[in-house]
């Protein structure tokens, strides 16, 4: 090696040495340390010289060697530093690769679109092993998974014949660490404390939170055993300002409203039935831990143990001032001076409306639990692979709903005088002349909603797979050729007893000093305050128990859509080649060509009504597709990259549309009957993919990516509704009474279930890039920017189903593929040098349709207002002294308290207004 070498190479590690960043990421950027690269060997006789990049451009550049390394198009995430990815949530920094977005649900990032379609098109993994989903979809919860246990994630966007149970727009892939992969043990341990803005909302209203990590890595038997442990535990407050309107809005109009017709409102003017303001407050409690043992006693076999436990509870107090806006229970004109924008009445006074204080508590504990097993043999030029794998996830919800309303002189159904507005951009108002905070005057009791309803959902997910491989490496164009097979048995159960809540003795009740709360806030809208009670206390003293019906018990035939089991059988066969050849001088061609067999069997129980009797009932079918799939890549001179993928893909059916019970109910006041069901008989979405991209590298460190994509969807699955559908079998499992006065109930009415349709396109452009400042002159070292657009259409539409309480839809009719942006940008600028940094990062999305649930507890969709999310973190990192291994760091999220805004068709048409404040963390992270 020569002088000027070593000089310039001491002069790059006194530069990396001079960057130790520190983690100020958000809530879940766990903090720093570094592994080291070595970057110049000498001879036998000369010492390892090595350049140490720590931090946030380690993680970045650990990302763009996955990439640029891998057979197909992939995006990758990957660890600054073990326990610390670049986010509190996995799902914030998935949000951040090109083309893949988030949807906020109580703040938190938490499903994935990729590629502008649904989140349940994209399969999840944890260390390639198909996941479970506490939801009634196949879509995992991705918040449900703490960064701090991740030690990367890849995601796939085409498909590979090897990677068994992807997704048609994607593959997620979640990777922990393995412990023989690391240089020498490591302790890691995180705490940071954490404030949220919205702070003054009354009783159970808590600003406070905090999280904490450990993780432990070491070696054992000269680097042939190896072990990993890690935990992660959340305590974050829940804080939600929110407001919304009665779904669906409808037109005006005598012959469809009845009583909630408006005469005062000129015909077809939309209109809701109902407007609230509520504030969510309560904790999100979070315990996550993974383990993996690994064995590697030769060069010829390796065994892994995996494991992985995450556990959460989440408690919200929700209260409500929420007033009905038709004509009920008094009638007449509901409103004055109507404001009337786009067709639609966005204001107004109101009169002789009976407001309700109600007061919710919602408990939903969700446990997963993952195991995997896989051992590696290696004989001369074979290899053989055998993995079993299990997980299983459960969720059980208490939600009980409790209603009060003002009493006066023993009347209830007191008439007040009011006032709201809705606004495009900012929180609704609503308010009334009387004191709904008043505990001498607002009772509990029968309400013109009843004195309350609870619903207790339990969600049971479980699969068990085993898979075989075998791999034989060759020499010329093919690098290896894989040969394997997988079986998975998967079975989600959903049950939901439901039952009403009636006072002692069906009177109103003062609630008791011993169960009065501080009054809720909601100034934010404008509104006065509201009581507050303990939920659990009333419940108790004030009400007879709860009766909790099931769909086989008279009187609750409405839930036999409810509850069903849905299984499903999948043996996939694959077969696969590695290709590496020199085509010439200056061209290698990289990738990989290869097939697969995928046979499904699924089949649902549950009930169905027959003979107005609710009985069992089973249905099912099984197919098989052929999946062929080719990734080329052909490696140019100047780091230059272009990939070509060919593929077809399935996504199998949502599991809830796989049931095969239906839901029905009729009004009692109008006596129409709606319903919905499932549909065993599904066939899944399938599609031709082609897919090319060019990429453009400069080292490890940057790089510039523009692909293109074009889905051929020869199937999808589509909502539709049967007019005169009938109901009478129904019908008769009403008990008498259930209609009102003079109602005569029909029996025929509308009743919609998934079905599948032909045809459809999703094409999209993505431009990424990574860059650092040093690319450009000396003087911007230690900068660096992260950008990235994507633009996706689609040909596709699905319709919404039709104003129906009972079908869980909204109406909106003709409606863009659920989760497609068309417009998705992200920007990363950081800063790091001589131990600070610094970040900034904005993500946005234009608008979309949101599958949210609503507050029946169903799915439904909502056109979701686009967002921008701004992110900011500070931090330094001691590399000497004392303190050296310490990192400080200090972040705040969701700057500008971007609001989640929903409504129906046109933004005049409001449906949900939530504000979740903003995030302040400020924390330590020490590694020995």
């Amino acid at each position: 090696m020569n002088t000027s070498t070593q000089t310039q190479i001491a002069g790059a590690v006194r530069r990396a040495l001079a960057k130790h960043p520190a983690a100020w990421m958000s809530c879940a950027l766990v903090l720093s340390l570094g592994m080291n690269t070595a970057i110049a060997a000498e001879a036998s006789t000369q010492e390892l010289e090595t350049v140490v990049v720590t931090g946030i451009r380690h993680g970045i550049e650990d990302a763009i060697v996955l990439k640029r390394d891998s057979g197909s198009i992939v995006e990758a995430i990957s660890a600054e530093d073990i326990g610390k990815l670049p986010d509190t949530s996995i799902a914030d920094s998935l949000s951040r690769l090109p083309g893949l977005t988030s949807q906020r649900a109580e703040g938190r990032a938490s499903a994935i679109s990729l590629r502008g379609t649904d989140p349940g098109f994209t399969t999840a993994l944890l260390n390639g092993r198909e996941q479970v989903s506490t939801g009634d979809n196949r879509s995992i919860e991705f918040d449900q998974y703490p960064s701090e246990l991740l030690s990367s994630v890849v995601v796939y966007k085409t498909p590979d014949a090897q990677l068994v149970g992807q997704g048609l727009a994607g593959t997620i892939d979640l990777r922990t660490t393995r412990p023989l992969d690391m240089p020498s043990r490591a302790i890691v341990m995180n705490v940071r404390g954490e404030m949220n803005s919205q702070d003054d909302m009354g009783a159970d209203s808590d600003e406070m939170g905090y999280r904490a990590s450990f993780s432990y890595i070491d070696q054992f038997l000269d680097n042939t055993l190896g072990f990993t442990f890690g935990f992660a535990h959340l305590e974050s407050p829940l804080a939600i300002e929110g407001a919304g309107t009665y779904e669906p809005w409808h037109a005006n109009d005598p012959a469809v409203d009845g009583f909630n017709y408006h005469p005062e409102v000129p015909l077809g003017v939309y209109v809701t039935n109902g407007m609230k303001v509520r504030s969510d407050m309560g904790e999100n409690k979070r315990d996550g831990a993974m383990a993996a043992i690994q064995w590697r006693p030769s060069e010829s076999y390796e065994t892994v143990l995996d494991l992985y436990y995450t556990k959460r509870k989440q408690t919200d107090n929700a209260r409500s001032l929420e007033v009905n806006l038709g004509n009920y229970p008094i009638s007449g004109p509901g409103f004055a001076n109507a404001i009337i924008v786009d067709d639609t009445v966005i204001g107004g006074d109101l009169l002789n409306r009976v407001p309700l204080a109600r007061n919710f508590l919602f408990e939903t504990e969700d446990e997963i639990i993952a195991a995997g097993w896989n051992n590696k043999w290696t004989a001369g030029q074979w290899t053989f692979i055998a993995d079993v794998s299990y997980s299983k996830a459960e969720r059980d919800e208490r939600q009980y709903e409790t209603n009060a309303q003002y009493v006066a002189g023993g009347t209830s159904n007191i008439p007040d005088s009011g006032y709201f507005e809705l606004f495009r951009d900012d929180m609704p108002t609503l308010n009334f002349d009387l004191n709904y905070a008043d505990p001498n005057a607002v009772r509990l009791g029968p309400t013109i909603y009843g004195s309350g309803y609870s619903k207790i959902p339990h969600v049971e997910d479980e699969l068990k797979s085993a898979r075989i491989d075998v791999v034989r490496e060759f020499g010329g164009w093919l690098k290896d050729v894989a040969v394997g097979a997988n079986y998975s048995d998967r079975t989600k159960d959903k049950l939901q007893p439901e039952g009403g809540l009636s006072t002692i003795g069906g009177g109103y009740y003062q609630v008791g000093a011993e169960h009065l709360l501080a009054p809720t806030n909601l100034s934010y809208a404008n509104a006065n305050p509201t009581l507050a009670w303990d939920v659990a206390g009333v419940l108790r003293d004030y009400f007879n128990p709860i009766v909790y019906g099931t769909p086989d018990q008279p009187g609750f035939s409405y839930l036999v859509g409810k509850n069903w089991a849905v299984t499903e059988e999948v043996t996939t066969g694959y077969l696969k080649g590695n290709l590496e050849h020199d085509i010439s001088s200056s061209v290698t061609l990289r990738g990989n060509v290869g097939v697969q067999v995928v046979q499904t069997d699924q089949s649902s129980d549950a009930l169905r009504i027959e003979n107005g009797t609710p009985v069992p009932y089973s249905d099912g079918k099984d197919y098989t597709d052929v999946l062929p799939a080719i990734n080329l890549a052909f490696m140019m001179p100047s780091e230059q990259a272009v990939r070509v993928g060919v593929a077809k893909e399935i996504a199998r059916a949502r599991m809830d549309q796989l049931k095969a019970s239906s839901e029905m109910g009729y009004d009692a006041a109008t006596g129409l009957p709606g319903g919905s069901g499932g549909n065993p008989q599904l066939d899944p979405w399938r599609a031709y993919a082609y897919d090319v991209s060019y990429e453009k590298y400069f080292g490890t460190n940057a790089y510039v990516s523009l692909a293109g994509f074009y889905k051929d969807l020869k199937t999808y699955i589509y909502a539709q509704t049967v007019a005169d559908y009938d109901f009478s079998e129904f019908l008769a499992t009403l008990p008498p009474g259930y209609f009102m006065p003079g109602v005569t109930p029909s029996p025929t009415g509308r009743f919609t279930q998934p079905v599948n349709g032909n045809g459809g396109n999703l094409k999209g452009l993505e431009l990424s890039l990574s860059l650092t400042g040093e690319l450009f002159t000396d003087a911007l070292t230690g900068f660096g920017a992260i950008l990235s657009i994507s633009q996706t259409e689609s040909s596709i539409r699905i319709e919404d189903p039709p104003n129906n309480q009972f079908t869980g839809g909204n109406g909106l009719g003709n409606i863009p593929l659920p989760g497609l942006s068309e417009t998705v940008w992200n920007a990363t600028l950081y800063y790091e040098n001589s131990g600070f940094s610094a970040r900034v990062a904005t993500r946005a999305r234009s608008e979309y349709i949101g599958e949210v649930t609503n507050f029946a507890n169903d799915r439904a969709f909502k056109y979701v207002k686009g967002d921008q999310i701004t992110d900011a973190q500070l931090g330094y990192e001691f590399s000497s002294g004392a303190l050296e291994g310490l990192s400080i760091l200090f972040q705040v999220n969701n700057i500008t308290n971007e609001p989640y805004i929903a409504y129906s068709v046109i933004e005049t048409r409001q449906q949900d207004f939530q504000q979740y404040g903003r995030q302040y963390l400020l924390g330590l992270n020490y590694r020995l």
